[in-house]
């Protein structure tokens, strides 16, 4: 496989639901061709989905508005960077879901920061000039 020797990319989506199949793609051939092994495209492409959809569901941000995506690919791990002028949301902070007791506590939705957080290795987050960044970061063994 070659591997491309530009170790970042960048992707700008809109902020509606139907964005999310062209930035998985993107998420896809960018990884793929800076060398992230398969395993951590598919944890990277976990947090893309949720975290682009807490923006869209959570960010009060209108469909035009941008979500800036960046991977930036190291020798050992591959950070994704979603940025956003929506309202401000730290999800490094946020509380832990509880485990309901019962079926009948079980409420649809709020897994998605677990996701993020079993599939994730490092989370970060920073709000400043009314934008938001968040950026997550998987890594992996080198051979």
């Amino acid at each position: 496989m070659e591997v491309v020797q530009q170790r970042q990319s960048t992707l700008a989506i809109a902020a509606q639901a139907g964005e999310l199949r062209r930035a998985a793609a993107w998420l896809q051939a960018a990884a793929g061709a800076r060398g992230v092994p398969g395993a951590d495209i598919a944890r990277l492409d976990m947090c893309l989905h949720e975290a682009v959809a807490n923006v869209i569901d959570h960010g009060g941000l209108p469909a035009t508005a941008q979500v800036q995506l960046t991977l930036e690919v190291g020798e050992a791990s591959a950070t994704l960077t979603l940025s956003d002028k929506g309202k401000p949301f730290d999800p490094t902070t946020a509380p832990q879901h509880t485990q309901p007791a019962t079926l009948e506590e079980t409420l649809p939705g709020g897994l998605g920061l677990v996701m993020i957080r079993s599939q994730a290795d490092t989370l970060h987050y920073q709000h400043h000039d009314g934008c938001n960044r968040f950026a997550l970061t998987v890594q992996w063994t080198v051979a």
